[in-house]
């Protein structure tokens, strides 16, 4: 048995030991291997625990690799091991004789002498340590010893959990930097959605992950999935009552032991520890990030969600960014066409022109006959420049000065082309006009949902008649597209634009559905609606 001043040396060094780690693993089996030779214990463990008391680490020292692995998971809390206090410690000199004493499961080695302490890092429960087998049993000595190293243990832990957090935080901030330039640089954000959503599953060490979106009738679906169940997560509905909802209302993320709430999915109920981050772009959530990992195994923490709430931010401002930038890009187009538009315009106009002025003069020096023929012919060339300024003002393209009429109206006639016949149109042009006044974002969204509207008809609906209906009344403006093809189900597909289309209505206080127009027929047909707020009309 070492002598008092043999045993502070031990501890010293100990001690110092413990402070030259910064890696948790490392920090914990110096923590076991002081804490056995400080005791002389054959055996020593630290069992992590999570709130629940489920183990989440389990560290051994005095044992093989071999019969740990045959052992099976690690113990809980119970018996015995359910008698240490949360502060100071337990002697036994036989634990098998304790009347909390539960036996061993089959292939344990003996345990005789036993130690047990719990263990607190930063004022908050990390475990239990667990001593056994000392020769002639545990002294009060061994238990001031302990004691003593648990506390340096504590301070050890503390600073590895800390450089593990900054370590955490770097690797986070570096994939939120290439996402956020993944998906400005892929504005469709198909591909740039999974390969955010599997950065977020690898970095929060989670064994299932999703990203949830607006899709149609008000409805949040987990429209990008990743891990463990992601097939089975594609597409689901969040329930409106439950917990998820109710963080996207919020805007507040949560961490939880398990899924919370009393509405929890069918698929999600397997899982375990459970982190909800909104996606916030100017106040209001655009998606929830869903992390899930298997039951008993670590918990997410704070500074997991504070983590993971960052990375959603940059993921809702990428977003953001990346539809600016698409209209940005196309606002560079539309405004390169117009000028080859005009460029165009002036070269054969002057050229009609003068054309059309060669023909008078030279009918004016014609006999009547011919003059008649050649002021036929002139009136070809004045078609022809009419024409050619119809056509130069659809390659123009969009320009938002002009009347949201005449821009729809530009739509409807491109839609002919897509659809491959003559859509049916109703429209409430002036009121229209007067819906949009002082709201020329509130334009772009009508061009822009008119057209992905009649886009989806084309390419899912294999439609052969289609009604646009265009309305502003009651502080309310509507498009409404209704076709007689294969219903919604063509056009509901993941990335179909329809969670496009439903986002915009969501930043106006509106609405999206998609609904069958004839259910039950063998073609049922699909009716589209957008209806949001106007501040005119």
């Amino acid at each position: 048995m070492p002598d008092a001043h043999a045993r502070e040396l031990a501890l010293a060094r100990a001690v110092i030991a413990l402070n030259a780690e910064l890696d948790l693993p490392l920090v914990l089996d110096a923590f076991l291997s002081a804490a056995a030779e400080l005791t002389s214990a054959r055996f020593a463990a630290i069992n992590v625990l999570d709130s629940t008391g489920e183990s989440t680490g389990f560290y051994v020292h005095g044992m093989d690799a071999e019969l740990q692995k045959r052992l099976g998971r690690p113990p809980r809390p119970i018996g015995v091991l359910g008698e240490i206090p949360a502060d100071g410690t337990i002697a036994l000199e036989d634990v098998s004789s304790h009347p909390s004493s539960i036996g061993l499961p089959p292939g344990h080695p003996p345990l005789d002498s036993f130690l047990g302490a719990g263990l607190h890092v930063g004022g908050r429960a990390f475990g239990q340590l667990y001593l056994a087998n000392k020769p002639g049993g545990f002294l009060n000595a061994d238990e001031r010893a302990i004691q003593a190293l648990a506390a340096a243990a504590s301070v050890a832990i503390d600073h590895a959990q800390l450089y593990d957090l900054a370590r955490q935080r770097e690797r986070w901030l570096v994939a939120t930097q290439r996402i956020t330039m993944d998906l400005l640089s892929d504005p469709g954000a198909e591909g740039a959605l999974q390969r955010t959503i599997d950065a977020a599953l690898e970095l929060a060490d989670a064994g299932a992950a999703a990203l949830v979106l607006p899709g149609v009738d008000g409805a949040w679906v987990m429209e990008v999935t990743a891990g463990d169940g992601a097939d089975h997560l594609l597409g689901l509905e969040l329930p409106p009552e439950g917990t998820g909802m109710n963080v996207i209302r919020s805007g507040e993320g949560l961490v939880a032991s398990e899924p919370p709430g009393a509405h929890v999915l069918e698929p999600v109920m397997s899982y375990g520890p459970t982190l909800y981050a909104p996606l916030v772009a100017q106040g209001r959530a655009v998606g929830l990030l869903m992390l899930w990992r298997e039951r008993g195994t670590r918990e997410f923490d704070a500074g997991d969600l504070s983590l993971a709430l960052r990375f959603a931010g940059q993921a809702a401002l990428a977003l953001s960014l990346s539809e600016l930038s698409h209209v940005k890009s196309v606002s560079a187009l539309l405004e390169e066409r117009a000028r080859l538009a005009d460029d165009l315009h002036d070269l054969v106009s002057q050229e009609l022109f003068a054309t059309a002025m060669q023909i008078e003069a030279i009918a004016e020096d014609s006999d009547d006959a011919v003059a008649t023929r050649l002021r036929g012919t002139l009136d070809h060339v004045k078609r022809a420049q009419h024409e050619v300024r119809g056509v130069m003002s659809t390659l123009a393209g969009q320009r938002s000065n002009e009347p949201i009429a005449e821009r729809l109206r530009r739509e409807l006639l491109l839609a002919r082309s897509s659809l491959g016949f003559e859509p049916s149109v109703s429209a409430e042009w002036p009121n229209l006009d007067g819906a949009v006044v002082g709201d020329p974002s509130l334009a772009d969204d009508l061009v822009a949902v008119t057209r992905e509207l009649v886009s989806n008809v084309a390419r899912h609906a294999g439609a052969d008649a289609v009604r646009i209906v265009l309305e502003a009344h009651d502080g309310r403006v509507e498009v409404r597209v209704e076709d007689n093809g294969i219903g919604p189900a063509g056009a509901t597909q993941r990335h179909s634009g329809t969670s496009n289309l439903a986002n915009r209505a969501l930043r106006r206080n509106g609405t999206f559905s998609l609904n069958e127009r004839w259910p039950g027929e063998d073609r049922p047909g699909c009716v589209a609606v957008w209806n949001v707020e106007c501040s005119h009309g």
